[in-house]
């Protein structure tokens, strides 16, 4: 009975985390300009102010790229053992507290709960888009874990249900031609890199890149080596689990620092409404945004229907289905596709046999938090949107 109602909790609180991604506009702290260092991958240098220019009007080139270029990585944060957390204690609302007094490496972690059951309703809703887009479409499962599948503390490693194994269960119910993009191994081999946000509930870009890589890999498309992209950080980063935790003081003292990239190819952007109608062209980072808003640097938050259009000339259009975690992985596909469409399907109207239909789809991506495959409100927004 505790873990059914701990199950609850859970559940409430993390349909509140996936649906609370600060947009321009929605968050007072968004309003104040912010200024971006932009710095090498190994050494920094002074602050200067970057910015990204607004573009006028949609242009297509021919540039193809024809193979991947190899991965470049970068240096790790701490000894990995330095990295891992040593003890835990409980926050409000099921959260965990990681090394609460051992300055920056204070860490919140979301709690996480699943039954095989839902994992499988998940699993046959996406089989049901498969059989919409047939066999010349191509459709992918990104479930991206939390911080708390790798970072949680000794004491406490029971303390949720695991996400490996969640992740795993839903992969069985895939049809054959549906690919689980099985991010478990990927994110392990770089847990001493900065890969998940401290004080928030997402994880940060450079977790997303590794993950790019790796779906890119299966797709058999090209993507850039992280040392082509123009790497930006804003410094001050308090993120979501501050208000969620019941602002632990050690959070508040000890902010992240937002780490994201620009990809050094050309492209333009345009937001959409939720019926994909007027149509905005404008930037797809903001690079003023300050405090728990630092997330909102890609994209400026939760849009409903996004379309970039790229110099990568190789005939793939992806559509990205995903939550605020989705958000992240949208950069790293800049280099790889020649359009890609990120729908929020939390906010969206129009049909997505509509949508494939208009735009010519290739590839379609789920890419969400683990979490958004667990709930059940979630996985009927995303049924309810197919046609």
């Amino acid at each position: 009975m505790k873990k059914y109602l701990a199950s609850l909790a859970a559940a409430a609180l993390t349909l509140s985390l996936v649906s609370c991604g600060n947009s321009i506009g929605e968050n007072s702290e968004l309003t104040t300009k912010h200024t971006v260092t932009s710095v090498p991958l190994e050494t920094e240098v002074p602050p200067a102010e970057t910015s990204v220019p607004t573009t006028e009007t949609i242009t297509e080139t021919t540039t193809e790229i024809t193979e991947p270029v190899p991965e470049t990585t970068v240096s790790t944060v701490l000894p990995l053992e330095e990295m891992m957390p040593s003890y835990g204690e409980w926050a409000k609302n099921n959260i965990i507290i990681a090394d609460r007094y051992e300055g920056d490496k204070v860490r919140a972690l979301l709690s996480f709960y699943s039954t095989e059951s839902i994992g499988q309703t998940y699993a046959e809703m996406i089989n049901r888009y498969k059989e919409m887009v047939g066999s010349s479409v191509n459709v992918y499962n990104m479930s991206v874990p939390l911080a708390s599948a790798f970072y949680m503390p000794p004491d406490m490693a029971d303390a949720y249900d695991d996400q490996s194994q969640a992740i795993k269960d839903l992969g069985k119910y895939l049809s054959s031609d549906v690919t689980n993009v099985d991010l478990i191994d990927v994110l392990n081999k770089h847990l001493a890199e900065y890969i998940y946000s401290r004080t928030d509930h997402h994880w940060q870009p450079l977790g997303a890149y590794y993950a790019a890589q790796y779906f890119c890999q299966l797709a058999g498309v090209p993507s850039a080596p992280l040392d082509s992209y123009e790497q930006c950080k804003i410094e001050g980063f308090g993120g979501t689990m501050n208000y969620f935790s019941g602002y632990v003081k050690e959070l508040g003292d000890h902010p992240d620092t937002f780490y994201y990239y620009k990809p050094a190819n050309d492209y333009t952007v345009t937001y959409y409404d939720s019926w994909f109608s007027n149509g905005v062209v404008d930037d797809l980072f903001y690079d003023w945004v300050s405090g728990d808003g630092c997330y909102s640097a890609i994209m400026g938050g939760d849009r409903n229907i996004t379309e970039i259009k790229t110099d990568v000339g190789n005939g793939r259009c992806l559509v990205l289905i995903k939550d605020s975690y989705g958000n992240a992985l949208v950069p790293f596909f800049v280099g790889s596709f020649e359009k890609i469409y990120v729908v929020d399907f939390r906010y969206v109207d129009i049909s997505m046999k509509e949508l494939f239909e208009r735009i010519g789809v290739t590839d379609v991506l789920f890419g969400m938090s683990v979490s958004s495959g667990y709930t059940p409100g979630q996985i009927q927004l995303m049924s309810d949107m197919m046609e």
